[in-house]
């Protein structure tokens, strides 16, 4: 029964619809308290994730934008052995940073 007191019917034959299909039934009674708690534990969860991901992606940022400031220097004032390599990894840092911003837009 839901909360207004009307009884619910589910086909289980049209959950499954092929062979070797699986079905699982869990019920769990959640009291305010319990689902209070669950909402502010996800919440916090997601927050530490979000926070996590943005912190890994200013390091990343960070570490690849001196890598790619040095490639520059050295392409510019280095010696031509130096040259070679310097400018393989700036066209590399700049053609991932393309390909990024293309998929984004694909979205």
């Amino acid at each position: 029964m839901d909360n207004q007191g009307e009884v619910r019917t589910v086909n289980l034959d049209q959950l499954i619809g092929r062979e070797g299909d699986q079905l699982e039934l869990k019920i769990k009674k959640e009291t305010d308290e319990d689902a209070d708690a669950r909402r502010i534990r996800d919440a916090a969860d997601a927050k530490l994730k979000r926070t996590m991901t943005l912190m890994l992606f200013v390091f990343a940022l960070l570490i690849t934008g001196t890598v790619f400031a040095a490639c520059i220097v050295v392409a510019i004032v280095g010696a031509p052995e130096d040259k070679k390599w310097a400018c393989s990894i700036v066209t590399a840092i700049t053609s991932g940073l393309v390909g990024y911003l293309v998929g984004q837009a694909k979205k």
